[in-house]
């Protein structure tokens, strides 16, 4: 590197390189999978409008038993093409963001944030930070990216930063750390989510068990917190409800909506497997929701008010993929569909391939069927 290059820099360049190679060596065998040897960007990296079915999914790479990376798997239902990128051992992806999937890697000395665009077969760095980039995600007009950091030294929670993908300015800080809470114990995992209507982003705050989640309006810099032990992870925020998973430490659970203007809470379902936020045949957002025995789908309005009966046999060897902070996977789809794969994730290889269910008219398709 040139004696000029500042420490930002070179992390920037570092992380392309890196990122690159994985791509450049990655193969995988399969009828449908083959090798991706994307460039780097040549132009400013932006979500489409036309790139439905992108997806993605996160797996552990062990040896001996011991973590020593993550492999990112990477598909277009399009086409049908898969690739994979090995990352270090402290990595995450966000999105798809029209068709871009948001990457983020920590070698030990500093993060890097990249960004890869699956449809364009090329990939290029975006921030980096000698703190500990967590979590990250990029607003709904794809030119902000959001990070939660922690000190690298001492892992406590530095807050949530805000940089301009447009400019090399430096990143501000939105929101502060949590402070300390005993009902909670230390934070243990924390994940970012939109809103359905993309105004609103929740920064959900995880223990052992129980979950805080604060809601963040970054245009409008307000911040309200939902504080409750009996809540677990989140399934989904809409403009006036949070959707969680109670805590009870894996499924089933009761799925509770939060009404954020006065705290009020509903039990939708006692007792539920995987769930997500969609939405419904009358254009109002449902939670779609296995039931206990797995054998079925459900929906209900984001309220709790029935919305009549929305009833679906899950076909043999799949389940309903949730939140990519339960699922380690991702898809880009219409809101008005829900993807089933095998054994609820984004499938690597095999004869299961996911489906989707459109909520509209119950019908089972094809993951590529209802492509643009």
């Amino acid at each position: 590197m040139p004696a000029g290059m500042s420490r930002k820099t070179r992390s920037l360049a570092v992380g392309l390189v890196a990122l690159s190679g994985a791509l450049v060596t990655a193969t995988v065998a399969g009828g449908a999978e083959r090798p991706w040897e994307p460039p780097p960007c040549t132009r400013q990296v932006a979500p489409s409008t036309t790139s439905a079915g992108t997806w993605w999914r996160l797996d552990p790479r062990l040896r001996a038993g011991w973590l020593v990376g993550q492999r990112l798997t990477l598909g277009s239902g399009r086409d049908g093409r898969r690739t994979f990128v090995d990352l270090p051992a402290e990595a995450f992806a966000a999105g798809p963001f029209g068709g871009v999937v948001l990457v983020g890697s920590d070698d030990g000395d500093h993060s890097v944030l990249s960004l890869i665009d699956v449809p364009g077969g090329c990939a290029t760095p975006i921030g980096a930070s000698d703190d500990v980039i967590r979590r990250a995600t990029l607003d709904t007009d794809g030119g902000t990216v959001l990070e939660f950091r922690v000190d690298r030294a001492t892992r406590t929670d530095l807050g949530l930063f805000r940089r301009p993908l447009a400019a090399d300015g430096s990143p501000e800080r939105l929101l502060g750390p949590l402070d300390p809470d005993a009902r909670f114990g230390p934070t243990w995992t924390t994940e970012l989510q939109w809103s359905t209507d993309g105004r609103t982003l929740a920064m959900q705050s995880c223990g052992a068990v129980s979950c805080r989640t604060r809601i963040v309006d970054p245009a409008a810099g307000m911040v309200s917190q939902t504080v409750d032990p009996a809540h677990g992870d989140i399934v989904g925020l809409t403009e006036e409800r949070l959707v969680v998973h109670g805590a009870c430490g894996g499924t089933p659970c009761p799925l509770i909506s939060v009404d954020l203007r006065d705290g009020s809470r509903t039990t939708l379902a006692e007792a539920a497997g995987q769930a997500v936020i969609a939405t419904g045949p009358s254009d109002r957002s449902v939670v779609v929701y296995e039931q206990v025995d797995g054998a079925r789908l459900r929906s209900i309005d984001v309220d709790g008010v029935p919305v009549g009966e929305v009833d679906r046999l899950i076909p043999n060897g799949l389940g309903l993929v949730p939140g990519a902070g339960r699922a380690g996977s991702a898809a880009e789809l219409d809101p008005g569909v829900v993807v089933l794969g095998p054994g609820g994730r984004m499938p690597l290889e095999g004869p299961l391939t996911p489906v989707l269910w459109r909520l509209s008219d119950g019908a089972l398709l094809p993951f590529e069927e209802v492509l643009p």
